[in-house]
C-alpha cells in the first residue's frame, strides 16, 4: 500500500514538474513575442525599413527569369554501384555550388548557358527496407548510414535530384547526365565486360538448347511412342470422372527454363546496352521552389531577427558607448 502511494506521489511530482516546464517555455516565447511587438512599436520607421527590405529582396529573388524548379531522375545502374554514382554527382555539384560555370559545362559537355542555370545536383539512394525487391522509399535527405543493417540501399538504382532555372532545361540535363556517366572510363570498362559476359551466357544456353534438341531425336528412335510423354495432374485411381491424358514433349521443363533464361538475357542486352537506363525521366514540379511566399517567409524571419538585434543595440547605445569608452 505504501509503495502504491509512493508511486502515485512520484507520478504527481513528475506531472507537476512537466507542467511547470511547459508553462515556462510558453511564457518565454510570449515574452519574446511581446518584446518584438514593443520594439516594432517604438521603432516604427526602422521596422518599416527592414520590412521593405524583406519584401524587396523576396521580389527580386522570385523574379520570373530566376524561377528555380526541382526534378527527380530515376536511374537503373547497369554497371557499378550507387555509391560510385553518388560520388560522381557530388563532384558535379561542387562546380554548381562554387558557381564554376565553365568547369560544370566542360564536365557535362553542355553550353555555359545551361551550366549557369544548374543550381544544385544531388543523388539519393533507393531503399529496400524489407529485402523483398520492392522499393520502400527514397533517401532524399541522405541520412541513412551506409553500414545500416536495417535499411538496405539497392545497389543498382539511384535517384538524382536537380534544381534548375527553367523547366525546359531538364530534358537537356538528363541527356547530359547519361553521357557524363557513359564516358567514364571505369564504367565503360565494366559495361564492356558485362556485355561480353552476357553474350557468352547467351551462346552457352543456345548450345544447351541444341543439345536438348539432339537428345530428343535420339529418344524418338529409342521410344515406341515417339518423343512425347503422357502426363496428368490428376491421380487416375482417385478420379471420379473420366479425363483425357495429355502429351508433353520430352525435356519440356528444361527447354522452358532455358527459354526463360535466354529471353531475360536478350531483354537485358537490348534494353541495357548503355551504362545507365532511365526508369523515370525528370518530371519537375511546376511550382518554383523560390516562389514569392516561400522567400518572403524565409527572408522575413531573417530580417526580423536582424531588426531585434539592431533595436537592442540602438536601445542600449549609451551603455555600449560608455563601455567602449572605458579604459583598459
Amino acid at each position: 500500500m505504501e509503495n502504491e502511494n509512493n508511486q502515485e506521489m512520484n507520478i504527481f511530482t513528475m506531472t507537476s514538474r512537466l507542467g511547470r516546464a511547459i508553462y515556462g517555455v510558453i511564457k518565454w516565447i510570449l515574452s519574446i513575442f511581446g518584446y518584438i511587438l514593443r520594439a516594432a512599436y517604438q521603432y516604427k520607421l526602422m521596422f518599416l525599413v527592414f520590412a521593405l527590405l524583406a519584401v524587396g529582396y523576396s521580389l527580386y529573388e522570385s523574379r520570373e527569369d530566376n524561377h528555380t524548379y526541382e526534378g527527380y531522375l530515376h536511374l537503373k545502374l547497369n554497371d557499378g554501384e550507387s555509391v560510385l554514382y553518388q560520388a560522381l554527382v557530388s563532384d558535379l555539384n561542387e562546380y554548381a555550388k562554387e558557381s564554376d560555370v565553365e568547369g560544370l559545362a566542360n564536365e557535362l559537355d553542355v553550353s555555359q548557358d545551361l551550366a549557369a542555370r544548374i543550381v544544385k545536383l544531388d543523388a539519393h539512394r533507393v531503399i529496400d527496407k524489407y529485402h523483398d525487391s520492392i522499393v520502400d522509399y527514397i533517401d532524399y535527405k541522405n541520412n541513412v548510414p551506409l553500414g545500416d543493417t536495417v535499411d538496405f540501399a539497392v545497389p543498382d538504382q539511384l535517384v538524382i535530384s536537380a534544381r534548375v532555372k527553367g523547366i525546359e532545361e531538364f530534358a537537356k540535363l538528363e541527356e547530359a547526365l547519361k553521357k557524363y556517366f557513359s564516358k567514364n572510363d571505369y564504367l565503360v570498362s565494366l559495361n564492356i565486360a558485362r556485355i561480353k559476359l552476357q553474350e557468352e551466357k547467351e551462346w552457352m544456353f543456345h548450345n544447351a538448347l541444341m543439345n536438348i534438341d539432339s537428345l530428343q531425336k535420339v529418344e524418338y528412335f529409342k521410344s515406341n511412342g515417339g518423343n512425347y510423354l503422357e502426363f496428368s495432374s490428376i491421380n487416375e485411381k482417385k478420379a471420379s470422372v473420366p479425363f483425357i491424358k495429355a502429351k508433353k514433349q520430352m525435356f519440356y521443363n528444361d527447354m522452358q527454363k532455358l527459354f526463360e533464361i535466354t529471353g531475360k538475357i536478350e531483354e537485358d542486352m537490348s534494353a541495357n546496352l548503355d551504362v545507365v537506363t532511365v526508369l523515370s525521366d525528370f518530371h519537375p514540379v511546376k511550382a518554383p521552389v523560390n516562389s514569392f511566399p516561400k522567400l518572403l517567409l524565409r527572408n522575413g524571419l531573417i530580417v526580423l531577427a536582424l531588426f531585434v538585434i539592431v533595436a537592442m543595440i540602438w536601445r542600449n547605445k549609451k551603455k555600449i558607448r560608455q563601455y567602449l569608452s572605458k579604459g583598459i
